[in-house]
This record gives structure tokens, sequence and C-alpha cells, in this order.
């Protein structure tokens, strides 16, 4: 029963907002990982006379449905990163972003001996290791800490790159689940490269695969979306390969870009201008949701070339049990489109994603949705949940932020619960709030909290929604 319990808490906790309106989101089309001369990319710049992120992000404007490039420095010199050029990044990004392109700046923190490549986005400050080459110090290969700086960060978040096995210490193998971990990462690739391709004819497909660890990731309850790389070393921004990562965005801007990636509403797909809407009751890909009714799922595919679709398969899985997920569902040949609903027992988890196949071999995977079902029996829409964050989470001292927007006005109770459930602290009382943002500051250590786990509970008129607390040492 206790484990259970843990399980089902595992997943509440991590519950987002869901939307009673559907929101209209756009679909923008592009690659967080390249590489500028700042670190070991524009390899070619004696022929392309390219070197830096500006003149990189110039380049990438005049490519094919190209909407967006995040350039992700490695971090260390080794690798060629300057302290002074990770600041000149940032601006130089924030320069070359218009009406119709958005530029990212960030980081490709770590080595592939002894740890893994991981990208990170939202952290304006080089993380390092090397005396002289940082702004905050984060030792070679503690990936625990870089999570843990991630999280101390409202709206950062890191990406797997390229994972091999035993990465990241061992992440998606055996190591045990982290909660820190799930709070910062929110994506690893279907594909990355080909790095070091000269090509831009958008022809030279990438055929590797890390689908595989996509899996385990889900198997093992973290809750990660699933992009799709290329590498670049080369002048080559969006012209090497048809591939894309594909976000839903209600409009193309930085902000509302960063936001969709830290939801985890984006895909990936070999197909580059290829739409995918995966929804469960009205809700989007990415959303982490608790209802009392069946999860009806819808798949809808359409293609600006007219590209046909030769399957479409819905995949289920149990957050935390270790097990990959299998389908549920598939179409025939042709079909564009996929309904099912899931009678799935109530005081029931599940997660879902859909895997499309175009005639052509192009293969497109979205992220996941989470639904957990309450103990309802009657058939009954989704709860709209408030959004509820915790930054910095994990806490070490000090103080953290508990902020919301609630969907409209509403009565509400803000509390923290220790691991037996109990009250710790209560910030509001049945307190009658109106509709947006609040936030309010947690002072671990005024509270005396000992290290563990915690529970942040919101109750609002409409559902409730959880967050975990860890409070560390």
């Amino acid at each position: 029963m206790k484990k259970t319990l843990t399980l089902l808490l595992a997943v509440f906790c991590w519950a987002t907002s869901a939307r009673a309106q559907a929101q209209t989101y756009q679909f923008y089309y592009g690659n967080l990982h390249a590489h500028s001369a700042y670190s070991d990319g524009n390899q070619d710049e004696a022929t392309s006379h390219a070197a830096t992120p500006a003149q990189d992000y110039s380049f990438a404007k005049a490519s094919l449905h190209l909407d967006f490039l995040g350039i992700s420095e490695h971090n260390h010199a080794q690798a060629g990163m300057s302290l002074p050029n990770y600041a000149k990044g940032l601006r130089q990004a924030d320069s070359l972003t218009t009406a119709s392109f958005v530029a990212l700046y960030g980081m490709e923190w770590g080595v592939i001996s002894g740890g893994g490549h991981i990208l990170v986005y939202g952290v304006d400050q080089l993380l390092g290791w090397e005396a002289g080459n940082f702004n905050v110090f984060v030792a070679k290969n503690d990936y625990q800490s870089l999570f843990k700086q991630i999280n101390r960060r409202p709206g950062a978040f890191a990406l797997f790159a390229h994972p091999q096995s035993g990465d990241y210490g061992n992440l998606a193998g055996t190591a045990a689940f982290s909660p820190r971990a799930d709070s910062s990462v929110v994506g690893t690739p279907l594909r990355s490269g080909p790095a070091t391709s000269t090509n831009v004819t958008y022809s030279n497909a990438s055929t590797g695969s890390y689908e595989s660890t996509y899996q385990r990731m889900l198997a093992k309850g973290y809750h990660v979306g699933i992009s799709l790389d290329h590498d670049n070393h080369n002048t080559t921004f969006g012209r090497t390969t048809p591939g894309r990562l594909v976000i839903l965005s209600p409009t193309l801007t930085k902000a509302n870009l960063m936001q969709a990636l830290r939801n985890r509403r984006f895909f990936a797909s070999d197909d580059w201008n290829a739409q995918v809407n995966f929804t469960l009751n009205g809700q989007p890909m990415g959303t982490i949701m608790e209802g009392t009714g069946n999860a009806s799922l819808s798949v809808n595919v359409a293609d600006g070339d007219n590209e046909s679709v030769r399957s479409i398969t819905l995949m289920r899985g149990v957050p935390a049990n270790g097990v990959n997920a299998v389908s549920v569902a598939t179409t025939p040949a042709g079909t564009a489109a996929l309904t099912y609903t899931d009678t799935n027992v109530p005081n029931s988890a599940y997660y879902y994603y859909a895997i499309i196949i175009q005639n052509d071999g192009d293969r497109i995977v979205t992220s996941p949705i989470w639904y957990s079902r309450g103990g309802v029996t009657a058939a009954a829409p989704a709860q709209e949940l408030a959004a509820l964050d915790v930054f910095p989470n994990p806490v070490q001292g000090g103080s953290t932020t508990l902020s919301y927007s609630l969907p409209k006005a509403s009565r509400v109770t803000l509390e923290v619960l220790d691991n037996l459930g109990r009250p710790v602290s209560v910030l509001a009382q049945d307190e009658q709030q109106s509709a947006g943002p609040h936030s309010y500051a947690l002072s671990v250590s005024q509270l005396n909290l000992a290290s563990g786990l915690y529970t942040v509970r919101l109750v609002q008129a409409t559902g409730t929604t959880y967050r975990k607390l860890v409070v560390a040492q």
C-alpha cells in the first residue's frame, strides 16, 4: 500500500496546468543543438567566413522551414569556450531575434568521456569547472549539482544530447529516480546530427536513433519530451537535414518558445513541415493532468507537402513501473487521424504518446501526456488545474518561491505537507483570490525544515495541484 501511495503521489506532485479552453497553438520548426566558433563550431570558417553566433543566426534565418535556432556552446576551454564569449553570445542572440525568427543561446555542458553532454537553456551564466572560465562553479561530471543550478533559475531547463548508456550518472539505467533531474530535464532526442556534415541541400538525413533512452526515461517515471538535434559543427544551420524539433506555441517569441519547451510542448520530426495535434481530453502534448473520467485521445496529422501517412500508433505506459510503453491503438495505411478512448480503471496513472510514420519512412514521435484518473467512475472531463511552480527546487536553506496562476477567481488553500501528509506550513487558508498570478516565499530556514521530500498542495475551485519540494542539506 505504501509503495502504491508513493507512486501515485509521485505522479500527482508533478501536475501542471490543464486549460479549460483549448489554447490555439502554431507550429514552429528549428534546432537547439548547434555551435559557433565560440566553441568548436564553424569548422568551415575559412570558406564560410562565419564564426560568431550573430553570423550563424543570420545564416539560419534564410534556411527553409526554420523558425528558431538554439546555439549551445560547449562550456569548457578544451572545446574553445572562453568566459567573455558566453556573455557575447547571449547578447547576440537577443539582437538577432525578430518577429519571424527566434535566436536562443545556451550551453552544451559536460564531456562525452565520463559523463555525457547535456544542453542547458535559460541560464545566463557560464557553468563550469575550469579555473577562471566560469561564472558559477559546477564540478566536472557532477550532474546532480548541474540540475541543482538549473532548478534555481525559473524557466531554465536541460535536454539530453546524443545520450549514451551510463550517461548523466546512469540516469536512464540503474540509478535511482532523481527528483532533481526530473525537475530540470525536459527532453531527450530522437536523433542527433549529422554533426560534421557540410551538406546544405537538406538531403543528409540523420539515421541514428536515441529513442530507447526516451522509452527508458518514461518507464522510470521521468517527465521528458522528445526532441531532434542537428549538432551543427559547420555552417549548415537548418540546411543539412529536413529533420526538425517542432514546438507548439501561441506565437513566435522567445518567452513563448522557452515556456513551451519547459512544458514539453514539442515533438521530433524527420519531416520539416509536419503538423501533429495530439491531445487528451482536449489538452496538448506535454500536459500532466488528473481527472475522474476516461482518457479521450486524439491524434491528427497534416503536412504542407501533402505527404501521406503510413501509420499512427498510440503508445501507453505506466509511470515508474520500469516497463516500456506498449501500443494500444493503430491506424490503417492512409489514415491521418486516430481517436481512442481509454476506459482505464479509477485510481490509475498512465502516460501516452504517438508515433507517426509517413509513406516515405519519415518518423515523427510526440512528447507524452500524463493522465492520473481519480476514484470517481462516472465519465467527466479533466479538471482545470492551476499552474504551480516551485523555484528553486531542491532548496538548500534560505527560501523558495511558490508561484501559480489561477484560471479564474477562487477560494484557495496553499500548504506544505511532510511525507506523512501533515501540514508544516499553511500559506493561504480558504482565501478568496483573483484570477491570475500569485506567489509566496517559503522560508525553509525559519521553519527549520529537515532535509527530505515534501509536498506543496494547492486547492482551488476546479481541482487540486501538487508539486514536489525537496529540501537538501
